[in-house]
């Protein structure tokens, strides 16, 4: 990894929504569940999410609620799912995650995602959750493609109108 690739999470230099824009990021949305705990956002042209630890995420002791992290994961890897089956919405099978530190408040936490295998079905995923350098949570998971339907895939890398 670079620097190019990382932005510092530095106190001196906070993480801000448009230097995430700037660096090739947009906001990007889910599901409504997500927009309460989010914005999350995704770089352009890649299965890699981030989000800034605010004061919502606090966990009361001053570092990132678990449940934010697993919510994260959870979804970037759902959206990265999607790719083998032409983008049409699938859902969590099974799902862990291990914390191993916890991000602070202003810290840019990201994810970058993996496809195991893909199946007619199944998706079977895993993540690497990282704040600069420091890993901080790995997760897996299944997840499953419904049978076909009529319905339109619903995009979720589409940046947000405000």
């Amino acid at each position: 990894m670079t620097d190019k690739d990382t932005l510092s999470t530095s106190p001196a230099a906070p993480i801000t929504p448009e230097m995430l824009e700037s660096t090739g990021w947009s906001r990007m949305k889910v599901s409504n569940f997500s927009d309460l705990v989010g914005p999350v956002w995704q770089r352009h042209g890649e299965h890699r999410f981030a989000f800034i630890v605010d004061t919502k995420h606090d966990n009361s002791l001053g570092r990132s609620h678990g449940g934010m992290i697993m919510t994260f994961c959870d979804d970037g890897m759902g959206v990265t799912a999607r790719l083998p089956h032409g983008g049409i919405p699938v859902f969590t099978v099974e799902f862990g995650c291990k914390f191993i530190a916890g991000p602070r408040h202003g810290e840019l936490v990201e994810l970058k995602c993996e496809i195991v295998k893909a199946t007619r079905s199944l998706i079977f995923m895993r993540g690497t959750c990282f704040v600069g350098d420091r890993v901080i949570a790995t997760c897996e998971g299944i997840w499953k493609a419904p049978a076909p339907r009529t319905r339109e895939p619903t995009p979720v890398n589409e940046p947000l109108h405000t």
